[in-house]
C-alpha cells in the first residue's frame, strides 16, 4: 500500500487492487489538481462544486462523501461526522487498506471525539493531520490531537507551499512540537507485517506530486 500527496488535504492511496483519492481540489488554490485513475473519490465535506473537481479522473470512481460505513473494493472506510465552532459538519475518515488502518482528519479546527468514537477509531496506523491554522489545526492543537491517537506515522497536511494561495502556516512550527525528528520522502510504504506495537511513532513530510 502507498499513500502520495497532492497537498492541502488531498492524498492517493494504492492498494493492489484499487486507487483512492482524498479530497480533490481545484486550482484556484494555485496548486496542480489532483489527476489520473481512481476507483474511490473521497470528500470529507458536502458541495456540489466538489464533484465538479473528479471529473480530472478516468474511470468512474465510486464517491464517498459523509458519514457511514463503505466497502468498496479492499477499501473499508468509516466515516464520521464532526461538528467544528461554526457548526459546520465535516466527516473525519477511517479508512483501512490491506489491513492498514489510516485516518484521514479532513478540516477540523479541534478534535473532539466521544470515547465510543475513539473505541470505534481503534489503532491507527498512518494519521493524516492538517497543521496549517486559519481553518483547520494549528500546530499545537494538531500535536494535542497526535500525541492523543498515538499513531505509528503521521503525515502532515494542509500548510504553507509553493504555489499555494490560501493562507497556511509552514510545517516548521508542528515539526518543532517533537523535537523537529522527521524523514521526507516522495511516497510512504507500507505492508501490515511491517508494522509493530513496539515501533516508535515518526513523523513523514511527503513531497506533493506534480
Amino acid at each position: 500500500m502507498q499513500i502520495s500527496y497532492f497537498g492541502l488535504s488531498s492524498f492517493k492511496i494504492t492498494g493492489k487492487e484499487s486507487t483512492s483519492i482524498i479530497d480533490p481540489f481545484g486550482k484556484d488554490s494555485g496548486l496542480t489538481p489532483p489527476r489520473g485513475a481512481a476507483d474511490l473519490v473521497i470528500l470529507s465535506e458536502k458541495g456540489n462544486e466538489l464533484y465538479s473537481w473528479t471529473s480530472g479522473f478516468s474511470g468512474e470512481p465510486f464517491i464517498v462523501n459523509g458519514p457511514g460505513e463503505y466497502d468498496v473494493k479492499e477499501h473499508t472506510i468509516t466515516g464520521i461526522p464532526v461538528k467544528d465552532k461554526n457548526g459546520r459538519v465535516i466527516t473525519i475518515y477511517l479508512i483501512e487498506v490491506e489491513g492498514i488502518k489510516i485516518l484521514h482528519m479532513a478540516h477540523i479546527e479541534k478534535l473532539s471525539l466521544s470515547e465510543d468514537e475513539l473505541e470505534d477509531i481503534g489503532d491507527v496506523d498512518v494519521m493524516l493531520v492538517p497543521i496549517g491554522a486559519n481553518g483547520v489545526l494549528n500546530s499545537d492543537e494538531a500535536a494535542k490531537a497526535v500525541n492523543f491517537i498515538e499513531p505509528k506515522f503521521v503525515i502532515p497536511m494542509h500548510y504553507k507551499m509553493p504555489g499555494l494561495k490560501i493562507h497556511a502556516d509552514t510545517e516548521e512550527k508542528f515539526l518543532k512540537e517533537f523535537g523537529n525528528k522527521h524523514e521526507k520522502m516522495d511516497k510512504l510504504t507500507l505492508k501490515k507485517k511491517d508494522l509493530t506495537v513496539e515501533q516508535p511513532m515518526k513523523i513523514i513530510i511527503l513531497e506533493p506530486l506534480r
